[in-house]
């Protein structure tokens, strides 16, 4: 039997523990600050004069340059430009701060080159200038290279041109022309090109067929002993051993050949295309120089677009698949799945809230959720932003203008810093950021835009204003997807991946349900971003920030025995380097610290605008006697 005394006892005790419980998400609400942008307290630098390329500005940095051409970089391209990667050459020479030139002759070409620094030249070449005066041009290049030239063929002339010109097939280290067209069974990407380590990219039945998307048919070239393979296609086993081939046999796709003092890059195929042309060229560059330093941005960015929708969409489809209506799935569904797969990661999110998606819904949105989800978002470290404009909207101006008014009526002054523009609107919403027409949200500072070859990742929209492109979808991956992934890895420490709401509301198919996207996506940002864990997880505006710095920053670097000397111009409180050695690791840093990425890749955090790097042979020499 229970006493009173005992009962009395185990009331106190459920009172209690009952009081605390209830006090504890009192306090917690209480101290929810979610019109607080924290991740928007960090200064917002504005862009530097010396990024600004005005006539003026243009005419004073050829005066310059002319004065000081042995301490710049010439990237000094020659060919057409609508190859695919004649942009994101410019784009590279941007982040680089190299002085960009172009020809459509390589005589003129050669000799602008020949004024400038060899260490710090190089041609680039689009094939198709080789199938005109084959010999002539190879003859003028070949002795280019034994001088101490570098040239980088971004495609390959002709496979009947190569056969025809033996000056041509020795300056690109080719000793055999086995076919015109091999089909691959395999891609090897060989280690210590790119970030991300070795990969084998398999065409054989196994392989899920939407990831497979690689070029697989290109010319075959045996190259010589002369060159250094980073990427080479192999063909069936049981045609290898029936021609009776060895690995050094089979297909390049990217090489380099050394020639005198000199050193010819080949890719073979379109794989120098779009933004893997950006971690391509560094990693040439790199392979080339006895070490390579680089500035970076180091950010890794979740971005869930038209998150979270505060309006009911699709109702009757969504009846139809999930028994519930978009806001329900959103808050009930969506929500708690974000968290789980950002928590596993250490992702930080930023979603970009959505009054509405499409204008072909007639429904209210319900503004006053959008207070709960802001104390989610301040919960979890996450990110509030806005989606600017919607599908199907014929005065965008106008939809924004309502937006903001009614988000003003729940109190809300939360400051949006980051905002979403889908590709649809963009370019009516870019001309009216640019016209200083769009004052509705004033703290928009970084706009996420879609992915788009021809786009740079970064740049400046106005003088206040950055643009960061989504560089992968998290609903899908491909071969080509991990290509473009180590190489913008490689170049910027970057990413930017997406999480599309409006797919999943406006559903088309079995294949945009939740159940199917959110398997994918929790497997595809739980594995392929592995080998890049040392970058950090930010938010959008966390990232402009570094995105900023990076823009304004110039580096340079000197080394002299095992020391790096390190000055970055335009410094402000920090700067991110990758720093790449050839079999040296780092002893010491002054005025910074760094973190091991791969073998020979280090992550460099300066604090100062000098900083001095120390290195060790990776070899250690042991004496003993015998």
């Amino acid at each position: 039997m229970l006493s009173k005394r005992n009962f009395g006892m185990m009331m106190t005790i459920i009172l209690v523990i009952l009081i605390l419980f209830l006090s504890s998400a009192v306090l917690r609400e209480y101290f929810n600050d979610y019109n607080e942008n924290h991740s928007a307290d960090s200064e917002w630098v504005k862009r530097s004069e010396e990024t600004k390329e005005t006539k003026e500005t243009k005419e004073t940095k050829e005066t310059k340059d002319s004065k000081n051409s042995e301490k710049n970089w010439h990237i000094i391209y020659i060919g057409k430009q609508d190859t695919g990667y004649y942009e994101s050459i410019q784009e590279w020479c941007t982040y680089r701060k190299a002085e960009f030139e172009e020809y459509s002759e390589t005589k003129k070409a050669l000799k602008k080159a020949e004024a400038y620094e060899k260490e710090n030249t190089y041609l680039l070449i689009s094939g198709s200038v080789l199938e005109k005066d084959t010999e002539t041009v190879s003859d003028s290049l070949t002795s280019y290279v034994e001088a101490g030239g570098k040239i980088i063929f971004c495609s390959l002339p002709d496979y009947l041109v190569i056969a025809k010109s033996e000056t041509l097939k020795n300056l690109l280290g080719i000793q055999q022309l086995r076919a015109k067209m091999v089909t691959l069974q395999e891609i090897w990407l060989y280690g210590g090109f790119l970030l991300g380590g070795e990969t084998c990219y398999s065409f054989d039945e196994l392989q899920d067929p939407d990831k497979v998307d690689m070029e697989r048919e290109i010319p075959w070239y045996d190259v010589s002993s002369r060159t250094k393979t980073y990427m080479v296609g192999f063909i069936k086993a049981e045609e290898q051993t029936k021609q009776e081939l060895h690995n050094e046999d089979m297909p390049a796709i990217i090489w380099r050949c050394n020639t005198g003092e000199g050193s010819v890059f080949a890719v073979n195929g379109d794989y120098m295309e779009g933004k893997s042309t950006l971690g391509i060229l560094d990693a040439m560059v790199y392979e080339s120089q006895n070490y390579a330093l680089y500035s970076i941005v180091n950010a890794q960015n979740l971005s869930v677009t038209g998150f979270p929708d505060l309006t009911k969409e699709n109702e009757k489809k969504f009846a139809e698949v999930y028994g519930f209506d978009s806001k329900q799935f959103c808050q009930n569904i969506v929500w708690p799945a974000l968290v789980s797969v950002a928590q596993d990661g250490d992702w930080k999110i930023t979603a970009y809230l959505a009054k509405k998606q499409d204008n072909v819904s007639k429904e209210d949105a319900d503004v006053k959720s959008l207070v709960d989800y802001l104390k989610y978002f301040n919960e979890e470290s996450a990110e509030a932003g806005i989606s600017l404009g919607r599908m199907n909207d014929t005065d965008i101006q106008k939809s924004l203008e309502a937006d903001k008014q009614e988000i003003e009526k729940q109190d809300i002054t939360y400051p949006f810093s980051g905002a979403y523009i889908r590709s649809e609107n963009e370019e009516q919403l870019s001309e009216l950021v640019k016209d200083e027409k769009l004052k509705i949200f004033s703290d928009v500072r970084t706009i996420c835009k879609a992915y788009d070859e021809e786009q740079p990742v970064f740049s400046w929209l106005t003088d206040w204003i950055t643009t960061q492109a989504i560089t992968m979808n998290g609903y899908q991956y491909t071969y080509k997807d991990d290509f473009r992934l180590k190489s913008i890895q490689t170049t910027l420490g970057y990413s930017n991946v997406q999480v599309d709401l409006y797919q999943l509301i406006w559903l088309q198919e079995r294949e945009d349900e939740w159940e199917v996207v959110s398997e994918k996506l929790a497997s595809n940002i739980s594995t392929y971003w592995n080998p890049f864990s040392v970058f950090e997880k930010t938010t959008i505006t966390e990232s402009d920030t570094r995105v900023r710095r990076f823009l304004n920053e110039s580096v340079t670097s000197s080394r002299k025995a095992d020391k790096i000397s390190i000055k970055v111009e335009n410094f402000n409180e920090d700067a991110w380097m990758m720093l790449r050695t050839h079999g040296e690791k780092i002893e010491s840093m002054k005025n910074g610290s760094w973190e091991k990425i791969e073998d020979d890749a280090y992550l460099l955090h300066l604090t100062s605008s000098q900083a001095t790097v120390t290195l060790k042979s990776d070899t250690e020499l042991y004496y003993s006697e015998k």
